[in-house]
C-alpha cells in the first residue's frame, strides 16, 4: 500500500485505553505462561494501532503544517497520548512483579527487564498534565520554526531553503543569507526564550514529582540508558575536547587556506572549497534513481528494502513552503514499513539523507516483523550508529551522485563529521548546565552557551552578529526543545560509524556482517554490550577516540588534493 492510501482515523482514545487496561488485568491474573504472553501480544497490537494513527497524523502534518485537519489531529495526539504512558508503566510493573518474570526473561531477554525497571521511574499519573504541556510547548517551537518565510533575493524561503545560499561561492551572498536567517531568529528571540523557559520549568517539575533531584537523570531514564550515565558523558566529552578539537582546528586552518581568506567569519565555514561545495548531479528523481541502483548493488537486503520504499512512496524529500524543517525516519507499525521525511535543497545534504535516514529505515525494515514490538526499542546512540555507518558503507557509490565532485564529497563528509563532534558535545554540555541551573535567566543561558561554545568551537567569531555573539546559536537546534539530551547520541554514533568506515576500508565483508548484526541485535542488549558483540570499541573508554583519529587523518591525506580545492 502506498503511503497516500494508508487510512487515517482518529482513535477512540477512551475506548482504546480501557481495552488496554483490560489486557493488563488479564496479564496480572494470568495463571499460565501462555495466557500471560498472549495478553502481552494483544496489548502490543493495540499499541501498534495507536502508534500507526499517531505516526500518520505526525507525518502528514510535517509535510504540510498549514493543513488544518492534520494540525488539529496533532494537537489531539499531544493532548491524549501522555495518558498512555500509564499503560507502559503498568505493563513494566506487572512483568517485573509477575510469577512469570523468569519465563519472560527466558523468552525475550533480561535486557527487556532492565528497560522495564527504568521505564517504571519515568511515569506517574500525576505528571500527565505536565506531559501534555511539554508536548504542546515542543509543538509550538516546531510550528514557529516551520512558519519561517524569509525574503531573500526577491523570493521567500524557509530555513532549509536558505541553506544553499550559505554555501555560495560569493562571500557577500553567504553573508547576506546568514544574516537573513539569524535576523529572523533574533526577531523571535524572546518567543524562543519563553518557550524554552517554560519547557525547562515543566521538565524540572516532572523530575521532582517523580523523585529525581533534577531533570538530568530523568532525561537519561527517558532515553533508556541502562548502561551509561552523565559521569560517562563527561569522560566522553573530555576525549572530544582533547583529541578532536585540536584536529578540527587544523582542518579549519586548511579550509581558510583553501578559501584564500585572511580571516574566517562565521558565515564562511559552510563553504569548504573555493570551487564550491560538492553538489549532487540532480534533484529528487535523479537522486532516488541513483540510490535505487546503489542499494541494489550493496546487498540483497538493501535491494529489497529500497524497492519497498520507492514502490510504496514511503518518502517525502524536497523542501517546500509550509513543510516542517529537518529530516527524520519513522516506522508505521501496522503496515510494517518505514517512512523517510526530509527537505532536499540542492546541497550534498540531500545525498546524506538518502544514506543517513535510509540507514535508520533499513534497520527498521530488518526488524519489521519483531513481536512484541518493544523488543526493538533501543537507545538513540544505537539507532544513530545504523544511520551514520550507512553513510560510510555507501561511499563506493558516491560518484553516481557527485561525478567530478566525488573527491570533494569524500573529504567534506569525513572532515565535517569530525567537526560535528565538538558541536554535539557543546549542545550536550549546555543542556547539562541548564538543568543544573534551572533558575537561570534567558540571558544567563545564552551566556553559558557562548562560554561552552568557545571551549569546543574556539574558531567561531561573531563580532558582526549580536544574536550569535550573545549565545543564540543553540536556539536553532530543535533537539534542545523537543528531545532533550538526545544530541550527544549523534556524536557517540559518529565515533562508532568512524570505526565501521575504517574497518570497511580494510575488510568490507566483515564490517558489513557486523553492521547487519548491529541492526538485527538492536534492542536485545544495551549499547555497550552491543558494540562489544559487534567488534567495536566502547566510546566511553579512555583512548577510544585517540585510536580513531590517526586513521581518519591518514584517509584525508590520501585523497587527491588536485581535486580538493
Amino acid at each position: 500500500m502506498k503511503f497516500s492510501e494508508m487510512k487515517y482515523e482518529r482513535p477512540n482514545f477512551l475506548e482504546l485505553f480501557d481495552e488496554m487496561k483490560g489486557l493488563l488485568a488479564k496479564m496480572r491474573e494470568a495463571e499460565d505462561q501462555d495466557s500471560f504472553f498472549s495478553a502481552i501480544l494483544e496489548l502490543d497490537d493495540l499499541s501498534g494501532k495507536l502508534q500507526t494513527q499517531g505516526t500518520l497524523a505526525y507525518v502528514r502534518h510535517s509535510i504540510d503544517t498549514t493543513d488544518e485537519f492534520y494540525d488539529k489531529e496533532r494537537e489531539v495526539f499531544d493532548e491524549e497520548s501522555p495518558r498512555f504512558g500509564e499503560i507502559g508503566s503498568e505493563l513494566a510493573t506487572i512483568v517485573l512483579e509477575s510469577p512469570h518474570r523468569k519465563a519472560f526473561a527466558d523468552k525475550w531477554g533480561k535486557h527487556m527487564l532492565e528497560k522495564f525497571e527504568l521505564q517504571q521511574k519515568t511515569f506517574k499519573p500525576e505528571i500527565i498534565e505536565d506531559l501534555v504541556l511539554e508536548n504542546k510547548l515542543s509543538s509550538s517551537y516546531d510550528k514557529l520554526i516551520a512558519s519561517a518565510e524569509i525574503e531573500f533575493q526577491g523570493e521567500k524561503y524557509n530555513l532549509s531553503g536558505l541553506a544553499p545560499f550559505a554555501q555560495n561561492k560569493d562571500r557577500e551572498v553567504r553573508k547576506a543569507a546568514s544574516f537573513a536567517l539569524n535576523n529572523w531568529l533574533a526577531e523571535r528571540e524572546g518567543e524562543l526564550d519563553q518557550i524554552y523557559a517554560d519547557l525547562v520549568e515543566v521538565r524540572d517539575r516532572i523530575a521532582k514529582k517523580l523523585g529525581f533531584e533534577s531533570f538530568i537523570p530523568l532525561a537519561y531514564a527517558r532515553m533508556g540508558r541502562t548502561d551509561w550515565t552523565a559521569a560517562d558523558a563527561k569522560v566522553y566529552r573530555k576525549q572530544i575536547a582533547e583529541h578532536v578539537v585540536p584536529l578540527t582546528q587544523k582542518l579549519i586552518a586548511e579550509q581558510q587556506e583553501r578559501l584564500g581568506l585572511s580571516e574566517m567569519k562565521f558565515y564562511d565555514y559552510s563553504l569548504s572549497f573555493l570551487s564550491g561545495n560538492p553538489k549532487p548531479l540532480g534533484e529528487e528523481e535523479y537522486l532516488v534513481a541513483s540510490a535505487s541502483e546503489m542499494y541494489n548493488e550493496l546487498s540483497p537486503q538493501t535491494a529489497e528494502f529500497f524497492q519497498t520504499m520507492t514502490s510504496q512512496e514511503l518518502m517525502d524529500l524536497t523542501t517546500k513552503p509550509g513543510k516542517s524543517g529537518g529530516g527524520y525516519m519513522t516506522f508505521i507499525h501496522d503496515y510494517k514499513v518505514p517512512f523517510i521525511f526530509s527537505n532536499f535543497n540542492g546541497t550534498s545534504g540531500d545525498v546524506d539523507v538518502l544514506t543517513h535516514e535510509a540507514g535508520h529505515a533499513f534497520q527498521g525494515w530488518l526488524q519489521r516483523n519483531t513481536r512484541p514490538s518493544f523488543l526493538a526499542d533501543f537507545t538513540m546512540e544505537v539507532a544513530e550508529t545504523h544511520s551514520m555507518a550507512m553513510e560510510f558503507f555507501t561511499h563506493p557509490w558516491m560518484e553516481k551522485f557527485f561525478g567530478e565532485d566525488c573527491e570533494k564529497y569524500y573529504y567534506s563528509h569525513v572532515a565535517d563529521a569530525l567537526r560535528f563532534l565538538p558541536y554535539g558535545a557543546s549542545i550536550d554540555e549546555f543542556q547539562e548546565w541548564v538543568f543544573e541551573n534551572v533558575e537561570a535567566s534567558p540571558e544567563e543561558r545564552r551566556a553559558a552557551y557562548r562560554r561552552i561554545e568557545e571551549k569546543y568551537l574556539p574558531h567561531l567569531k561573531y563580532e558582526d552578529c549580536p544574536y550569535l555573539a550573545n549565545g543564540g546559536r543553540w536556539q536553532r537546534q530543535a533537539h534542545v526543545y523537543a528531545m532533550p539530551f538526545y544530541y550527544l547520541d549523534y556524536t557517540i554514533s559518529q565515533v562508532c560509524a568512524f570505526q565501521y568506515f575504517l574497518w570497511d576500508l580494510k575488510d568490507h565483508e566483515a564490517a558489513w556482517q557486523s553492521y547487519l548484526k548491529n541492526c538485527e541485535r538492536a534492542g536485545r542488549v544495551p549499547f555497550t554490550e552491543l558494540v562489544a558483540e559487534c567488534g567495536l570499541k566502547n566510546p566511553f573508554k579512555e583512548g577510544c577516540i585517540a585510536s580513531i583519529t590517526p586513521g581518519l587523518e591518514e584517509y584525508l591525506d590520501s585523497l587527491d588534493k588536485s581535486k580538493i580545492k
